[in-house]
């Protein structure tokens, strides 16, 4: 939804929730860290100082982009959920403020001292980490306080990345953030898993489908958990036969529950379908990279990472972050342009992604253009986005008016 003639472009309130900033500064991140390396540094402009480049590649898009729109969903949802104010003003800013640092050090991070990088970059997932504490302490509600732990393990996975790879452990740091995807991919799994049926079954109830509404499966959803626990558990400690068994089990699992989700039916609402074809990437991309452990003659397994980087968490990122951005003056919600092509053009660079691999004498060629492709989406999808910074907040945030009963899951019913 476009600003009102009343609150065009007004910035005014720019740092009365952290949606705002956070969302913002990630998607940046994602265009700006492909846009420098590969594209800008094969141009001519000088690579950042981390040396493999590529180290600061995987470290950027992964503790960098999805960690500013991890952190901007959070503070976002949580708040929602235990009934407290949005974070705002002071406190955000300073959150702000390490992640932008953390930025600037990282691109200078061979000439800086590790006690440096680590006060900013690790220092970030500790303050979060704190604030969020601190709002399930004011709130006396910690049936989701495990995202404490999700948090700071992603914070000790990048300390730890940081080490090996400014060490010289190269193939070191890149298993361990080939973990700290997997831990990613299981906190999406699990909130996506939750607020993607909870989305559909609103819009049913609004449409009047009621015999659509997506049962709840919460045993096959704990059961997914635990599998994506084990297969993290598995690769941290080097168990990797088992870690990628589990992980084949996981998104058999998830395949599973998504089959009862309506696909097919929710395609008709592009905010719907962004997150339905997203999500579909999670177990896709488990179960693609799990094979390639097993049989790596196949497909480049560092390909095939991209089903996740790319295709679900990418994607998942604009589809949910993208809702703060569809709200309409009567509660409704509704996909904007911005919107609906950024997320294709996303989809579409996934696939052209993998395809490299499969012409390896336009591989080079292959590759530029899903990184212009990359960054043409980030960039359509920002200009949509922009609305959503401007203005008083509405909240819910990532939700338009709720359905008196739509958040009520039916039992699940025996399948025929």
């Amino acid at each position: 939804m476009m600003p009102t003639a009343s609150t065009d472009w007004d910035l005014s309130h720019f740092w009365e929730a952290p949606h705002r900033p956070l969302f913002l500064t990630s998607f940046f991140c994602a265009l700006v860290t492909v846009a420098w390396w590969p594209l800008g540094v094969s141009l001519g402009l000088p690579a950042p100082q981390f040396e493999p480049v590529v180290l600061w590649h995987v470290h950027e898009l992964v503790f960098g982009f999805v960690a500013a729109a991890m952190a901007g969903y959070l503070l976002t949802a949580l708040p929602n959920w235990m009934g407290l104010p949005l974070l705002r003003g002071g406190a955000l800013k300073l959150l702000l403020l390490f992640w932008l640092v953390s930025r600037l050090t990282i691109a200078l991070a061979d000439h800086l001292p590790l006690w440096l990088l680590h006060i900013f970059n690790t220092g970030f997932f500790l303050l979060l980490a704190g604030v969020l504490c601190h709002q399930f302490l004011l709130a006396r509600r910690f049936h989701k306080s495990w995202i404490l732990v999700v948090v700071l393990a992603i914070g000790c996975a990048e300390a730890v990345f940081l080490h090996t790879a400014l060490e010289g452990s190269h193939s070191a740091s890149l298993n361990l953030a080939r973990t700290a995807v997997i831990g990613i991919t299981l906190l999406m799994t699990v909130i996506g898993s939750q607020a993607i049926p909870a989305f559909t079954n609103n819009w049913f109830m609004r449409c009047g489908r009621t015999e659509l509404l997506i049962p709840s499966m919460p045993a096959a959803r704990n059961l997914t958990t635990g599998l994506m626990v084990l297969a993290m558990l598995g690769m941290t400690l080097t168990q990797f036969d088992l870690a990628y068994g589990a992980l084949i089990c996981a998104a058999l699992t998830l395949l599973w529950i998504m089959s009862g989700w309506r696909t097919a039916t929710s395609l008709r609402n592009p905010l719907l379908a962004a997150q339905h074809l997203a999500f579909l990437w999670l177990p896709v991309g488990q179960i693609a990279i799990a094979i390639l452990w097993f049989f790596p003659e196949i497909y480049p397994l560092t390909t095939a990472l991209h089903t996740l980087t790319i295709g679900a968490m990418s994607g998942l990122i604009m589809a949910i972050a993208g809702r703060a951005a569809a709200h309409q003056g009567n509660g409704d919600m509704q996909a904007g342009k911005g919107f609906m092509l950024g997320a294709l053009m996303m989809w579409v660079t996934t696939c052209v992604r993998l395809a490299a691999p499969l012409a390896p004498h336009n591989s080079h060629t292959i590759l530029t253009i899903a990184a212009m492709l990359w960054c043409l989406s980030w960039g359509v999808f920002i200009a949509g986005f922009l609305p959503a910074i401007c203005g008083p907040v509405v909240r819910p945030v990532l939700s338009g008016k709720k359905h008196p009963t739509a958040t009520h899951l039916p039992s699940p019913k025996p399948r025929q």
